[in-house]
């Protein structure tokens, strides 16, 4: 039998050139979301706060299904309030999860699921891993080879999203199961981070500084040296031996 439990750390940023933040967050011991909006006026700040806010009251995940439904949801609250509102017509998010899900067996496992272009990396034996697929429209030339990664980089449409909650009544969402692991730290966060930072810098701060809020505090500030184009939300989820204890309060929100 393998015991563990879970630390974390989350931060947030405007950035250097936005006047308001879109992204949200959140963190309850058993979720861990990253939603970062779009929309004018406040939509994406809507959209995102509340992903964020529908996550934080689920109080447990038995399955990875059981996951992408509350993504499922998550879209119709968002389309809902959509339409009920002119000025939060057309309104969305992109959202990245980890779930620790719910077992009768001694052995943790995780569940992670992903619409748009947040992403998730895993942190292991020193090597940063993408666990997630960017649903971009330069991110699906990339993966078809019609374009390279370093034209991606540049490419006038890299903004360009083609799925995100709220835009449509249905949305496909992909989704992982896998095991818990001690020693395994994971990283979600909004794309204001890896526009600004290379993944080999963000896996040299997720090596060298252990403290989950500090590495989350550090790497918002990376992004805001590099540049700061757009907000920022980093959410540190550690893998850690009994007593490693919790970096947060059991419940926390930021947008």
């Amino acid at each position: 039998m393998t015991v563990m439990q879970l630390r974390w750390g989350l931060s947030t940023h405007v950035g250097q050139v936005r006047h308001a933040n879109q992204d949200s967050a959140m963190a309850n011991g058993v979720l861990f979301v990253v939603a970062d909006g779009m929309g004018g006026h406040q939509g994406g700040e809507v959209a995102s706060a509340i992903v964020a806010e529908h996550f934080v009251d689920i109080a447990s995940v038995d399955t990875v299904d059981e996951l992408a439904e509350a993504f499922d949801d998550a879209n119709r609250t968002i389309r809902e309030k959509a339409s009920k509102d002119p000025n939060l017509s057309g309104m969305g998010t992109t959202v990245v999860a980890l779930a620790v899900l719910s077992s009768e067996t001694d052995d943790m496992k995780l569940a992670c699921a992903n619409v748009g272009d947040s992403r998730m990396y895993r942190l292991e034996d020193d090597r940063l891993v993408q666990m997630t697929l960017d649903h971009s429209l330069v991110a699906e030339l990339a993966r078809a080879g019609q374009i390279t990664e370093k034209d991606a980089a540049n490419h006038p449409q890299r903004n360009v999203l083609t799925r995100a909650l709220g835009v449509d009544d249905d949305v496909a969402v992909d989704h992982w199961l896998f095991p818990a692991i001690v020693g395994h730290r994971y990283l979600l966060c909004s794309d204001g981070l890896v526009n600004e930072v290379s993944d080999e810098q963000i896996r040299d701060a997720l090596r060298e500084i252990d403290d989950p809020n500090a590495v989350a505090q550090h790497l918002v500030d990376m992004a805001n040296a590099a540049g700061g184009r757009d907000n920022v939300t980093i959410l540190v989820v550690d893998i850690v031996e009994p007593d490693g204890g919790t970096e947060c309060d059991p419940a926390e929100t930021q947008s």
